[in-house]
């Protein structure tokens, strides 16, 4: 999401809202089973014969301790489950997502009764504004294979496909080019994109919709309020740490100053007291060589101690 359309009330992101938009995307797709199977067949190049209902945010979690998730588009046909993701933001743990939704999509089977053999083929889909793995490619294609021996497949039927939206102009097909372009918000270019368009819409000018959208963005607002409640501690405890750091840094480079300050004025009193006691050295030499006066006398002047006078009279 980008920065400024954080600050906007949810009213304003409903009025601005496009097929971009999750709630949105959700919506059209699964009170439009057609479309959605269109959808599908432009995106993997494939011909499929029917789909179930789609459902948005599906929700799964396979045990009472597991980390659940919602979908955002999930159906499947007799053979296939596609799940269909709108990712408007670049996050860096969408490989890892898309790790994870395979997993509960295999779980969710197997829990439904079937056995390792019937596992449906699975797609996970992305749908991204921009390039994740930054490599300039409108697709990325994933498969598990043999790293020894990449012509060996493991046939797993598990497919994962993250969409580069910001290359769609080199898609394969006209469809697909015109499907991403609408999804950054462009024209409507075909007449699939067009139906796309009325139903967006028509979603638009539901009432209901717009108060569930709404309460769906209070409930998101809430719950980033209690993450960055929980970050924001964590981020205290470690910028405590920084300011204990830089303020014992600072108090130590301080002390070390006063420090410097006392023993440079001590070396400077030993030094002025050593170039002092010189000149007087040269003073009383000078007097006792013109007989000036007397060790005493010269004692006096000078202020250097009578003995010293005399071993320098005794030198001469």
């Amino acid at each position: 999401m980008k920065q400024e359309e954080t600050k906007l009330t949810p009213a304003e992101r409903w009025e601005r809202a496009t097929l971009a938009n999750n709630f949105i995307f959700c919506k059209v797709m699964t009170e439009n089973k057609e479309l959605c199977k269109q959808l599908l067949e432009i995106l993997l190049h494939i011909k499929i014969d029917h789909i179930e209902s789609p459902l948005a945010e599906k929700n799964v979690k396979v045990d009472f301790d597991s980390h659940g998730i919602r979908f955002d588009v999930y159906t499947k046909d007799d053979d296939r489950v596609f799940d269909i993701e709108v990712q408007t933001t670049d996050k860096p743990n969408l490989p890892e997502r898309a790790r994870y939704y395979q997993s509960l999509i295999d779980s969710d089977n197997l829990l439904s009764g079937e056995d390792y053999s019937e596992i449906k083929e699975s797609y996970i889909i992305f749908l991204c504004l921009g390039d994740i793995f930054k490599k300039g490619m409108p697709v990325y294609s994933f498969e598990n294979i043999c790293t020894e021996d990449t012509s060996i497949k493991l046939g797993d039927r598990a497919y994962k496909i993250f969409f580069n939206a910001q290359q769609c102009d080199i898609m394969p097909t006209d469809e697909e080019q015109a499907f991403f372009r609408f999804l950054q918000g462009e024209t409507a270019e075909t007449d699939f994109t067009r139906r796309l368009a009325i139903e967006v819409t028509r979603a638009k000018h539901n009432a209901q919709w717009r108060m569930q959208f709404m309460t769906w963005e209070q409930s998101i607002k809430e719950e980033a309020q209690i993450r960055a409640k929980v970050m924001a501690k964590d981020m205290a405890k470690d910028m405590a740490q920084d300011m204990a750091q830089d303020m014992a840094k600072d108090m130590a480079q301080d002390m070390a100053k006063d420090i410097a300050q006392d023993m440079a004025q001590d070396i400077a009193k030993n030094i002025a007291q050593d170039i002092a006691k010189e000149r007087f050295l040269e003073v009383a030499k000078r007097m006792l060589e013109t007989h000036m006066g007397t060790v005493e006398a010269i004692a006096s002047v000078t202020q250097l101690p009578v003995e010293e006078i005399q071993a320098l009279a005794v030198s001469r």
